[in-house]
């Protein structure tokens, strides 16, 4: 059987395929942060070029045009990215499917880039940022069964900070997924599997991220009512959405639940 030949692509071009594979979904201004680019033209050229070579798709919103598109894998990327031992092979095989996933579930994954580029904008110095992703948790086999959005650790000259983050936004909209989530991590942390397979570390920080101050409140209620009735060591810390997002320098963006 002949090889199948690829139209070439630079290495930066494939920092962006895999960059999509982490993270599902990108845009154009998403991107243009994390290089650090004052002009997107660069970027736009190699989006295009991936674009017109079958690696990736652009979604256009017909019923708005100022939207910006949003870019996913293309099918043919499993050629290239079969090879690293990081990319899940089953992943890789429904691909085909990204395009035409629900846009509330695109937004939720969008927004994840934007939560990694606010932890990347505060990296301390000589500290390490591990950002794992639900594409990146695949085989995790002690972690919850429902994965967290993000696992998140951070190391540094100190130690090693670990975090399970979740957002809840429209995609996770009803008030009981949160509630769920709190009584979820209790349980997975009193049945002792975290402890068993990490040498007894330090059960990871919960960082859940909601809509609006609204929820925030209310969950901060109930997270407080479920963690007194645990003797676990569970820290559980409140941020929303637009605190994310418009948040400048250094300022504490978190509210722990106590």
């Amino acid at each position: 059987m002949n090889k199948l030949i690829l139209p070439p692509i630079t290495k930066t071009q494939k920092l962006i395929l895999l960059f999509l594979y982490k993270f599902r979904f990108l845009t154009v201004l998403k991107l243009q942060k994390y290089f650090n680019h004052k002009d997107p033209h660069r970027i736009k050229e190699w989006l295009k070029d991936l674009k017109d070579k079958g690696y990736i798709s652009a979604i256009v919103d017909s019923k708005d045009i100022t939207k910006p598109y949003v870019y996913c894998l293309a099918t043919k990327t499993k050629y290239i990215l079969q090879e690293n031992e990081d990319c899940d092979k089953t992943v890789l095989g429904r691909l085909y499917k990204e395009k035409g996933l629900q846009e509330n579930f695109r937004n939720h994954l969008l927004f994840i880039v934007d939560i990694y580029l606010y932890f990347l904008s505060r990296q301390e110095k000589n500290s390490k940022l591990h950002f794992l992703t639900q594409q990146d948790l695949i085989g995790y086999d002690f972690f919850p069964a429902e994965l967290p959005d993000v696992y998140i650790a951070v190391k540094t000259k100190d130690g090693t900070d670990k975090y399970f983050l979740d957002l809840f936004d429209d995609y996770r909209k009803p008030s009981g997924v949160a509630r769920f989530a709190v009584r979820k991590y209790i349980s997975y942390c009193e049945d002792g599997s975290w402890q068993a397979n990490t040498e007894n570390s330090p059960f990871p920080t919960l960082l859940f991220i909601v809509q609006d101050e609204r929820r925030k409140k209310h969950i901060n209620m109930y997270g407080k009512a479920k963690l007194a009735k645990t003797f676990e060591d569970i820290s559980l810390f409140l941020t929303t959405q637009d605190t994310i997002k418009f948040s400048k320098g250094k300022i504490n963006i978190w509210k722990k639940v106590e």
